[in-house]
């Protein structure tokens, strides 16, 4: 095996459980009275386990499982066959049922999460399970992966709403600095907002082994926060404490959940830097800032320009506070990433933005990823990039966004394998994640896993319906398949120009060239009233053959910063220009190996 390939198993094996220690322990399972009398699934087990000790998790799609182990011939159609499917899930019932028996007091986990079949193995604490915890006990730092689920608002004013999930962020937020301890996203664990849940359903769907909950009251100048820790596979409370304080305090209250939650499981938050006492100012700062942050979530360009023009006042009055100038810096991108604005016109006040609030606190990930985002993206500064993303990751270990916008520059290079790699750590991270789900469709799209990139996209789908970036990588993936009438179905009622630029190429493939106009009249018109960046004409004229409008477009679309065309080099939409020596010339502008 590989040490690439080893390398990858022990990212799927929690504090690098030994092979031998997985081996001893798989016989141990099917062995169990729960599995020894289904010899479906301790095929089904073993086969998964050997594949991932041996390095090949290309094989363990479910394609390849149907083939490999329930003897499924190449016919094999997961839309209408989903015996792998089934089987995972009686595999996963099978698993819990023998860890709550016969495998209780056993050292080595071995587990299945949702959604995929590459299995993980995990040290468990050799104690028995179904022995109950009293508040204030610790559980092993191997089984550390922490949600927070947003604090409920106990106040009577709906506004204090944002002063909630300020509270939650911030927790999430020192929690990631803690190195070895999994942070689950904030985007995963707001998905539970308001609603009431069960802490085992909640815990099994964001592969979290501790659930962080609590509540906030404010009445004034009066603050009452509670807050409590409970152990997902138990049910059973690990801590709590309430927090009867005056608001200016909020800070040091957020500072010690985080303290208490490490303490728990015996690993230690760094030592912050001394903080001076809030003031009210501070305070009005945080609370605006936050509301700006919870439109900034949302990402359509309503929110993202609501939340922009937030911002710059919250700067004019508080000109010092690092997080908004990140904040707009960021806003901006997402604006120009999905082709809302022109990249170029917004570059100047993201350059500033960017630069200015890494400048007032280089010690935090969040200011050091978005300048990461744009030197790379809209600079072409990789290595400094790099730099800056893997100071962000020293910072706060468990950031999720620094991993994806990692792995999406080093996809740009060509450098697949360390792509896959962030997107896993991202989605561990992130784990109801639409957007990594679709990025994970894109890379495996890039490398021809057509399946695979398929049931991604179908992932992102069912956690977000109307994810436009999913939407999009869905048509490019038809397209590369030459399922011309899949583009026009996923497409065709599509208002996004860059589906509409893959539609026009598809009906041009076709042969329906009027179509295929009409859709580059469209783009035409859509351009009279909004932004429309000419990536979006170069992929219609690269449908219809026109090589040399195609390259006109794209350089335009370099000279506008439209982020997408980083990809040049790896996406397999342009492979018709590659030949051509101004392809080179477009690589060498984008700072990209030829």
């Amino acid at each position: 095996m590989s040490p690439r390939s080893q390398a990858n198993v022990s990212a799927n094996a929690a504090d690098a459980v030994p092979a031998s220690a997985v081996s001893e322990q798989l016989a141990r399972i099917v062995d169990s009275p729960p599995f020894i009398s289904s010899a479906r699934l301790c095929r089904f087990l073993t086969h998964i386990v050997n594949r991932t000790l041996h390095g090949d998790l290309d094989s363990l799609k479910e394609f390849s499982i149907a083939l490999d182990v329930f003897d499924r011939t190449s016919e094999y159609d997961p839309n209408i066959d989903a015996t792998v499917r089934v089987e995972a899930r009686r595999l996963r019932a099978k698993l819990k049922e023998y860890y709550e028996g016969p495998g209780r007091n056993d050292r080595v986990l071995v587990a299945l999460r949702l959604g995929g079949y590459v299995p993980i193995f995990r040290w468990l604490d050799p104690q028995p399970r179904n022995q109950a915890q009293e508040i204030g006990a610790t559980i092993p730092s191997s089984a550390a992966s922490v949600a927070v689920l947003p604090f409920v608002n106990m106040s009577s004013d709906p506004e204090q709403s944002y002063f909630c999930d300020g509270i939650t962020e911030e927790i999430i937020n020192l929690l990631t600095q803690i190195a070895g301890l999994k942070v689950i996203a904030r985007s995963s664990a707001f998905q539970f907002k308001g609603m009431s849940v069960d802490i085992r359903e909640v815990g099994r769907r964001l592969d979290a082994d501790v659930i962080i909950e609590g509540s906030v009251r404010k009445a004034g100048e009066q603050l009452r926060v509670t807050a409590q820790a409970i152990q997902v596979e138990s049910g059973h409370g690990l801590w709590s404490e309430t927090f009867a304080r005056e608001l200016k305090d909020v800070f040091a209250i957020q500072e010690e959940i985080a303290q208490a939650v490490g303490g728990l499981l015996r690993l230690h938050l760094p030592k912050a830097r001394p903080r001076v006492h809030a003031s009210d100012r501070d305070l009005e700062a945080y609370v605006r800032y936050v509301k700006a942050r919870v439109l900034i979530y949302q990402q359509s360009p309503e929110t993202l320009r609501a939340a922009l023009r937030q911002l710059r006042e919250l700067i004019e009055v508080f000109p010092d506070y690092a997080p908004a100038y990140s904040g707009i810096a960021e806003a901006n991108g997402h604006l120009a990433l999905f082709g809302f604005v022109s990249g170029r016109a917004v570059y100047p006040e993201m350059k500033a933005t960017a630069e200015r609030g890494y400048a007032l606190n280089p010690e935090s990930g969040e200011t050091c990823t978005v300048l990461g985002g744009l030197r790379a993206w809209f600079e072409y500064r990789r290595d400094e990039a790099y730099r800056l993303y893997d100071r962000a990751l020293k910072l706060q270990p468990a950031l999720a966004r620094t991993y994806r916008y990692r792995a999406m520059a080093l996809l740009c290079q060509k450098d697949i394998e360390a792509a896959e790699s962030g997107l896993r750590r991202s989605t561990e991270l992130d784990p109801l994640s639409a957007s990594d789900c679709a990025r994970t469709a894109y890379v495996n799209y890039v490398k021809g896993d057509y399946l695979s990139a398929a049931e991604n996209i179908e992932q992102s789908f069912d956690l977000d319906r109307d994810y436009p970036e999913a939407r999009f990588y869905e048509g490019l993936l038809r397209f590369q398949q030459e399922n011309y009438d899949g583009v026009v179905e996923c497409l065709s009622q599509s208002g996004f120009p860059f589906d509409i630029g893959v539609l026009a190429a598809a009906y041009a493939r076709q042969g329906r060239e009027s179509l295929a106009r009409e859709c580059v009249e469209k783009l035409g018109r859509l351009a009279a009233l909004q932004y429309v960046s000419p990536l979006a004409e170069a992929f219609a004229a690269i449908g219809m053959k026109h090589f040399d409008l195609a390259f006109q477009r794209l350089n335009e679309a370099i000279d506008d910063k439209t982020a997408f065309v980083n990809l040049l080099a790896i996406e397999p939409f342009f492979e018709p220009l590659r030949s051509d020596q101004r392809f080179t010339s477009l690589l060498k502008r984008l700072n990209l190996a030829t």
